[in-house]
């Protein structure tokens, strides 16, 4: 680890690091039952290593994602196994960082069983977006921000004309993850403190890197055997992994930049937020794509605020709810949706 102290071996805790993120931040240390306290340490490699992470995360995917394509045109495409496989963990690690990470964890819209607590943030550390903990964290340091100076990935800070524009697009897209000032910025852990106090979170983050292998080693796992050949295992691979690993993300950064340049804007929010709504992402980000509305109401477990704002997040804990395997959802009432409704 770069800093603080880890909880001791006998206690079942490896220490994550690096972007994206740290298990325990700069200036928390763990106490005797592995959650964490503060303390005054500050990281001095942390950033070269959150660098060198983030070149992994960003540029493993995409090049295992051309060689998909490379083979597919060579005549080894994804077979049916390949592509359902694909499908089922696209949706499970979307739905995990989306529902998990997002709306349960970071903005506690709902709380949930323990067990299905544990489930969804596993299945988002499957997306390899970072520690949970630093999810937030980085996600709350957003909305606190938004637009404005301190947000870690505004497409709006990088200065004016085309040469700006394109550049506060990368930043906020993917550029950022490679800048210490937004991954990993002096007091960043002041945004998750109940997260760390959270035995149930803190286990799981701690477990991020587990998660992240055992996310990797079941597509290839699952193509070999059904394909009982070595190219299934590599097909499972480029596909179950790579392929799904660039396409959540590019999904989700492109909330960070898209969603905040091109769509529509419903709704007041805070003085600098330019924040948007996009049906086309609104899908493949199991309802994020509602983004103003989001930022309009970032309590509500839902974003789709009317009938036609297709939600899949949002669905998916109703029928939890349903189930009773979540309670105290949250819904913005009807006059507050309309006290922030932009008119014409």
């Amino acid at each position: 680890m770069s800093s603080g102290q880890p909880p001791s071996p006998s206690e079942g805790a490896s220490q994550p690091e690096g972007a994206i993120g740290s298990a325990i931040p700069a200036s928390f240390s763990s106490d005797s039952h592995g959650l964490a306290r503060p303390t005054s340490i500050l990281p001095r490699s942390a950033v070269r290593l959150d660098r060198r992470i983030a070149a992994v995360v960003t540029l493993l995917p995409a090049l295992g994602t051309v060689a998909a394509i490379a083979l597919w045109v060579g005549g080894h495409g994804p077979g049916a196994v390949e592509l359902i496989v694909f499908a089922v963990f696209y949706f499970a690690t979307a739905l995990g960082l989306e529902v998990g990470f997002h709306r349960h964890v970071t903005h506690k819209a709902f709380k949930a069983k323990p067990w299905v607590r544990a489930a969804l943030i596993a299945l988002g550390s499957m997306g390899a977006h970072g520690p949970v903990n630093w999810w937030a964290s980085t996600h709350r340091r957003h909305h606190s921000t938004s637009d404005g100076d301190g947000d870690p990935h505004s497409p709006h800070l990088s200065g004016e004309g085309v040469g700006g524009r394109l550049k506060g697009l990368y930043h906020s897209h993917m550029g950022w993850l490679f800048v210490g000032e937004s991954t990993r910025p002096a007091g960043w852990e002041k945004y998750v403190p109940d997260l760390y106090q959270d035995p149930l979170v803190f286990k799981q983050h701690m477990a991020y890197y587990r998660w992240v292998w055992i996310g990797l080693a079941l597509p290839p796992l699952i193509c070999g055997l059904a394909s009982r050949s070595w190219t299934g295992v590599l097909l499972g691979f480029l596909w179950g992994d790579m392929v799904r690993i660039f396409a959540v993300s590019h999904c989700i950064w492109a909330l960070n930049s898209l969603c905040h340049v091109i769509g529509r804007r419903d709704f007041h929010t805070t003085a600098h937020d330019r924040s948007r709504n996009s049906l086309l992402l609104a899908i493949p980000t199991f309802g994020q794509g509602w983004h103003n509305n989001h930022h309009a109401f970032p309590a509500s477990a839902f974003t789709g605020l009317h009938w036609w704002q297709i939600d899949p997040g949002g669905l998916f804990v109703r029928v939890l709810e349903r189930l009773h395997l979540v309670y105290d959802v949250h819904r913005p009432s009807e006059a507050l949706i309309e006290k922030k409704r932009i008119t014409p």
